[in-house]
């Protein structure tokens, strides 16, 4: 509405931007033609201002960003981490052909002419005029508004029997919201099945810093969110393991299905955390007694 800019930047409400050459170093890899084609997003680490020296709960989680994500970008590239990326909006939504009906392009994308518009590449917001600028004011807050996307396919996979010729590949619409990990979700279903890949950009200089978790309630709540959607997603038809070979290579299949089954290593982590001290205190021997032969 504002930009009909075919890039759009991503952040949590509590980041902000703390290099402002990020969009630079962003378009040095969407701009390149020998990956842009198939370049669906750019992701940079989550970098946080407010974590103590020790991080005993790992709120960096270093885990993810200084290892899964290193390794993800020699494959098809870093899954969706929900903040800090510059995603092509073509990737996002992707864009209608030409000569489409108005009304069908509204069951899609809601009801907003302006919005509508600004699929045109040429399309410029009429802001010199004072009458266009409250118009258009007017018209992002009913985009903004939390009733915007009822009846739409926002978030939603369209039926077989509703897709049409409007659309050159694509069949769900933005952020899908089937589950709580709506990023990892739409990372896998929307972005790396369809075939885009991700580049990972980590500079020296944080590109963005936000608040993390300090105390133990509040990483308990977050991973508890996480893990269940993990699950969710995992326990579905759309296991990466089962939806993902046909559309992904096996290795980008694998580090996706490693996420989502990422939680069930609660079982052999309760396991060591309980069985060693059942053992004491049963005077039971963990292990085997190993009998050894004098030599004489």
């Amino acid at each position: 509405m504002i930009s009909n800019s075919p890039y759009i930047l991503v952040l949590d409400c509590d980041m902000y931007c703390n290099d402002p050459t990020s969009a630079r170093q962003a378009m040095c890899f969407h701009l390149d033609p020998k990956i842009s084609p198939s370049l669906g997003f750019v992701q940079f680490p989550q970098k946080f201002h407010n974590i103590s020296k020790t991080d005993v709960y790992d709120s960096q989680l270093r885990y993810v960003f200084k290892v899964l994500w290193q390794g993800m970008d020699g494959l098809q590239g870093p899954v969706v981490s929900g903040t800090g990326f510059y995603i092509k909006r073509e990737a996002l939504y992707a864009n209608p052909i030409k000569d489409v009906d108005v009304m069908e392009l509204k069951q899609y994308f809601g009801p907003s002419n302006e919005f509508i518009k600004s699929f045109g590449r040429h399309y410029k917001p009429k802001d010199h005029q004072h009458s266009s600028s409250v118009i258009l004011m007017k018209e992002t807050q009913f985009l903004a508004s939390c009733a915007y996307e009822n009846e739409t396919k926002w978030g939603e996979e369209a039926s077989p029997g509703h897709i049409s010729l409007a659309f050159t590949n694509c069949i769900w619409v933005g952020f899908l919201y089937l589950s709580v990990v709506e990023d990892y979700f739409t990372g896998l279903v929307n972005l790396h099945c369809k075939g885009w890949k991700s580049v990972y950009c980590d500079p020296v200089r944080p590109a963005f810093l936000g608040a993390g978790t300090t105390n133990l309630n509040d990483v308990l709540v977050q991973s508890t969110r996480w893990s269940s959607g993990l699950v969710e997603v995992a326990l579905s038809r759309f296991c990466p393991l089962i939806y993902g070979p046909k559309k992904m290579s096996a290795l980008q299949t694998l580090c996706y299905g490693e996420l989502a089954f990422f939680p069930f290593y609660f079982l052999p982590l309760w396991c060591f955390a309980t069985i060693p001290q059942l053992c004491l205190l049963n005077d039971i021997a963990v292990y085997p007694e190993v009998v050894t032969q004098e030599i004489h």
